[in-house]
């Protein structure tokens, strides 16, 4: 168990536990920011800024979820996996707390999601309930669950198949974390009868595919029609900011994805050209075709993981050659509340927002309203060139 391996993912905390950010974060300047010989800086996101959440009619309008993960279906409707999901009441308080929950939003409209709550609870259904075969939680008070990692989808006959690689997490109250490794799940698709007013639940395949985090990280589908699956070694000490990586590659057939033993690593080093912020993902981060742009995307937030930044990479294949990355600011990413500064995080590509021009991005805003404060994963675009 390596705690300093999801130690940067313990921002995500601040949904249960008010952790909104350090006071005195550490960001790049604009003028430190990257660049690649091809690409200007980005100095701040131009697109149109849209919280992905469900109609402000749902019993779940207040809804508070981050680190989304999105696949496009066949139909161009979206499926959404989130990390921690939660809502607080109007004096503060928690009202609901889930790890890991998952939802639809219909081709027309990608980030108006389809929820329904559980009739018990009030709260959203978990995407993916641990099995049997989860580790026991080692900690006093933890509780087992499954943050999505990444996803990847098989077109089969009339209906998709979503692959999806879990970080498997105990996580305690009191901010506890600890790495159970990694789980593959899926989840069927039929446009004939998309999932409204349905829970989007997951099938666990192999609950311990891999026994820290690993491959899956982010994933991605090659032009061969395999699976280029990601890792990158973090340090035991979270604030060695030198230490991150180094970052390799396993590729994998989509029929053995749930067979551990058919990653075979391609690059066991990844070459991914350092900027003024990291040369190394420092967490989670994402990688993905963008067909707008015709090149793969690498995105995440940059070292120490709650930024008002996104870093930037593309490269022609899964394998790179990856260009530097470009520094992307985000409005909104510093709000204060008194001496609280509120940053984002979980940066991630979004190619379903990306238009000619621009790049699809989203990430998490810890403040998106105040008294009580909220947060939401949020989607925009930048300008970017097509390839």
């Amino acid at each position: 168990m390596r705690v300093g391996a999801i130690a940067l993912a313990l921002v995500t905390l601040g949904l249960a536990i008010g952790c909104d950010g350090p006071d005195e974060p550490t960001a790049p300047t604009r003028s430190d920011r990257s660049t690649t010989t091809a690409l200007d800086p980005v100095d701040v996101a131009a697109g149109p800024i849209q919280r992905v959440r469900p109609p402000a009619e749902s019993e779940l309008a207040t809804i508070d979820r981050d680190a989304g993960i999105a696949v496009t279906l066949r139909d161009n409707s979206v499926l959404w996996l989130f990390g921690d999901t939660a809502a607080r009441l109007d004096d503060g308080t928690i009202d609901y707390f889930q790890i890991g929950t998952a939802s639809w939003a219909p081709p027309h409209a990608p980030a108006v999601t389809d929820d329904i709550a559980d009739p018990a609870t009030g709260a959203p259904v978990t995407f993916a309930t641990p099995t049997s075969d989860f580790p026991t939680c080692p900690g006093p008070g933890q509780r087992a669950g499954m943050w999505p990692a990444s996803a990847v989808v098989q077109p089969v006959g009339e209906r998709d198949r979503v692959i999806i690689w879990l970080h498997n997490i105990c996580l305690g109250a009191d901010g506890s974390l600890t790495d159970e490794g990694m789980a593959l799940a899926e989840w069927w698709y039929d446009p004939a009868a998309p999932p409204v007013e349905r829970p989007v639940v997951a099938t666990i395949l192999v609950q311990r595919l891999f026994a820290d985090r690993s491959f899956g990280t982010a994933a991605v589908l090659g032009d061969d029609g395999d699976v280029y699956a990601y890792r990158c070694a973090t340090p035991d000490d979270p604030a060695d900011a030198a230490g991150y990586g180094p970052c390799a590659v396993a590729r994998v057939p989509l029929a053995d994805v749930a067979d551990a033993s058919a990653y075979t690593v391609v690059e066991d080093d990844l070459a991914l050209p350092s900027g003024p912020t990291q040369p190394i993902p420092a967490g989670g981060f994402g990688v993905a075709h963008d067909p707008v742009i015709g090149a793969f995307v690498m995105a995440y937030s940059p070292w120490p993981g709650s930024t008002q930044v996104v870093d930037v990479r593309t490269s022609p294949s899964p394998l790179g050659p990856w260009s530097r990355p470009v520094t992307v600011g985000l409005d909104g990413c510093a709000d204060r509340i008194g001496s609280r500064q509120f940053n984002c995080y979980a940066g991630g590509p979004q190619p379903r927002f990306s238009t000619p021009g621009h790049l699809g991005l989203g990430y998490y805003d810890s403040s998106v309203s105040t008294f009580p404060t909220r947060g939401a994963y949020t989607v925009t675009s930048v300008p970017w060139p097509n390839s």
